[in-house]
């Protein structure tokens, strides 16, 4: 009796993950106008320790991020992965994720 007030949900659930899903990445085919490598430094967390005195500490390391990023005729900038950046050619046609 349990498992058929919970598939209702399921279901529902379902449905809401693959719509967003669908909403995450619309494909359209940019002039690339432009691109551009950009690094930032982000802070990874590595776990929890504790100090000498016993409190509770996060251990974390700066990592180097690169992101790489192509532009449109109109100035959009996309994120794009490494291999799409690297095959794109400014005045050449790709397609990218809106």
């Amino acid at each position: 009796m349990r498992t058929r007030r919970l598939a209702p949900w399921l279901l529902a659930a379902g449905l809401a993950l693959a719509g967003c899903a669908e909403l995450a990445c619309r494909p359209v085919t940019i002039v690339v106008a432009g691109r551009e490598r950009r690094t930032r430094l982000e802070s990874e967390f590595r776990g929890v320790t504790t100090d000498p005195t016993g409190r509770v500490v996060e251990r974390r390391r700066d990592v180097v991020v690169d992101e790489f990023w192509v532009k449109d005729g109109g100035g959009r900038w996309y994120r794009v992965s490494e291999a799409a950046w690297r095959g794109a050619i400014v005045g050449a046609s790709l397609e990218v994720c809106r």
